[in-house]
């Protein structure tokens, strides 16, 4: 068994499949397809689970039916330990452990209940949060620093379509329909994930996008998907190699690793902190986003500051004050004050009367 958590080269993973058993190989296939029925009805995330499950058989180094309980804690540590992320170190222990209660019916005594496995529950909140979400200026930044037109239309229009990555990637030439109001384009976006269609409306990102066909169309390039894998116009791009890119992108800009999910995440934070700020509605950012009113919340990245003052000005009516604003406001309660003490007096006699302890003239 390796001694430390590998990192694969392009094409490794495969030449460890290559290598394994016909029945290894035939049971991997078996699970896929147990997997597949029980609802992951994605096609990346299908290959990511194979990938995790390929690179624990590496590091055991044997059949998994041999695996003894020592074994598996000394492959939950190399993954605790390893330099991967937080939330690829869960997918890897969540898929490690689903595998092997499929392959053992004794599995909770074998394994004692997989109480060995500890997820790191704030993997998702340490990524997004008020320090990790761009801003507009980031992104300005990422777009003017990427010279190639394939990146920065991606980049551009993955933040300005608040798309996921999945949607981005899977993007299709007609489903763009240019300046359908002007300036402004329009493209159909099917979920995966919410199984709901949904019309998304950009302006920034044409001119890159008209730009990028032309250029497709001239190199003969040009397929059925907007950004394609380099091998086959009619696939899409994989997910690992925007990954790739995007963190060196970042690096190298901004100066801090990035995630290219974020970008959506940024635009969502955008849209509702306009809309709680009255200056779009909040039926727009939802369905801009494609939410239900429950997810407006999640994507809504406030830092202290920001929830503070909120508080301050909306619940506790406590925002601060310039000198010149508090003696206005103080003045206004005096004059208010004063029409009280009038309209409880038995009568009045006199409209002037009010009209000079109010100090207006008549």
């Amino acid at each position: 068994m390796l001694k430390a958590y590998p990192k694969f080269k392009k094409g490794e993973v495969e030449e460890v499949y290559k290598n394994i058993s016909k029945a290894e190989k035939k049971t991997l296939k078996e699970y896929l397809i147990y997997r597949k029925a029980r609802g992951l009805n994605s096609d990346d995330k299908v290959n990511d689970v194979r990938r995790y499950i390929l690179h624990l058989r590496h590091i055991l180094g044997k059949d998994f039916k041999k695996i003894t309980l020592q074994e598996f804690r000394e492959i939950l540590s190399l993954v605790n330990s390893s330099g991967l992320s937080s939330n690829t170190k869960n997918h890897i222990k969540v898929d490690f452990k689903n595998f092997l209660k499929y392959l053992f019916s004794d599995w909770s005594s074998k394994f004692y209940g997989f109480e060995d496995i500890k997820l790191d529950s704030s993997s998702n909140e340490e990524r997004i949060n008020s320090g990790t979400i761009f801003t507009r200026e980031d992104i300005n930044k990422l777009v003017s620093h990427e010279p190639n037109l394939f990146w920065k239309t991606l980049l551009l229009l993955q933040y300005e379509g608040a798309l996921r990555t999945i949607e981005v990637r899977t993007l299709e030439w007609d489903k763009i329909k240019f300046n359908v109001d002007g300036d402004i384009s329009e493209i159909n976006v099917y979920s995966t994930k919410t199984k709901k269609a949904r019309a998304v409306f950009i302006k920034d990102s044409t001119p890159l996008l008209k730009k990028l066909k032309e250029e497709q169309e001239n190199l003969k390039q040009k397929g059925i998907y907007v950004f394609h894998s380099k091998e086959d116009p009619n696939q899409p791009i994989n997910k690992y190699h925007i990954s790739v890119w995007f963190r060196r992108l970042t690096q190298k800009t901004l100066g801090r690793k990035g995630w290219n999910y974020l970008l959506r995440h940024s635009r969502a934070t955008e849209l509702y902190r306009l809309a709680k700020e009255n200056k779009i509605s909040n039926d727009t950012a939802i369905k801009f986003m494609g939410h239900s009113k429950d997810m407006s919340v999640v994507y809504t990245h406030l830092d202290k500051k920001d929830i503070q003052k909120m508080l301050k000005e909306q619940i506790y009516k406590e925002k601060e004050l310039t000198p010149e604003e508090q003696s206005k406001i103080q003045d206004l309660e005096k004059k208010m004050d004063l029409v009280l003490e009038l309209l409880q007096a038995p009568k009045i006699k006199r409209a002037e009367e009010i009209i000079k302890k109010l100090g207006f003239s008549s």
